[in-house]
């Protein structure tokens, strides 16, 4: 049985650009959660200063 060595080559780089595409788009997700995690309303830091003054 012959190795269809274009097959293969193939594969791996498919395999690859699915690979960098994933790790990308994971980066930009995590970044995005990050800043919503982070984000806070003005009404409510100035509730949570008014509790922290009580």
């Amino acid at each position: 049985m012959e190795i269809n060595w274009y097959i293969i080559a193939v594969v791996i780089v498919f395999a690859l650009v699915l690979i960098y595409f994933l790790i990308k788009r994971n980066k930009k997700e995590k970044a995005k959660l990050k800043e919503e995690l982070n984000y806070i309303k003005k009404t409510e830091e100035a509730e949570i200063d008014n509790e922290k003054e009580s």
